[in-house]
């Protein structure tokens, strides 16, 4: 087994994810946001959402601290799994194709997400309306670059120690498929 000495510290979740909440609240104040928005993005019609073990540790910790990690997440994340398939690889052989599912933290509603933006996965605060007065999605897009630079080498470390120390076999897995494997790692 590899090395599982401790990795380098990594900011706080809030301070990680702040480049992509000051990117929002700019595209805000020229009219692109969620806010009129049903949320499609969070459904199984668009959403493919993909998240780190580092990630799935800020939100397993942001959940504990609303007393939300329970007996009833923990179906709700069982079902979502089953419901659309997330434990089966419908690959090919030569490669695994991304499932859509709708997010078990989502809220029917304008901003229907349940998960505090300090907190949320980077992909979904990177997500955002690229015109004005959007209800139904549609000209919404995700923002690789600002994505790119979150990424550092501390939090590949961090990652890659989680992985180790939990034996997580995923570089990126579905929220609630990153969630549970939490708690069986």
């Amino acid at each position: 087994m590899e090395n599982q000495t401790e990795p380098q510290v990594i900011p706080d979740a809030p301070a990680r994810r702040q480049p992509l909440i000051d990117q929002m609240h700019q595209l805000a104040e020229n009219g692109n946001h969620c806010g009129g928005c049903s949320g499609v993005c969070c459904t199984f019609l668009a959403n493919s959402m993909l998240i780190t073990p580092v990630e799935a540790l800020d939100l397993k910790t942001w959940l504990q601290s609303q007393d939300r990690w329970n007996d009833d997440l923990i179906i709700r994340l069982k079902d979502c799994i089953k419901k659309f398939r997330l434990d089966q690889d419908l690959g090919d052989g030569r490669r695994s194709f991304r499932r859509t599912y709708t997010c078990p933290f989502y809220r029917n509603g304008p901003q229907g997400c349940s998960i505090s933006r300090h907190h949320k996965p980077y992909g979904c605060l990177a997500f955002n309306a690229r015109s004005p007065g959007l209800t139904e999605g549609g000209d919404c897009a995700s923002d690789q670059e600002s994505l790119k630079t979150l990424e550092s080498e501390a939090e590949a470390s961090h990652n890659q120690f989680l992985k180790l120390k939990h034996q997580w076999l995923f570089e990126k897995a579905p929220i609630p498929v990153a969630l549970l494997s939490i708690i069986e790692g």
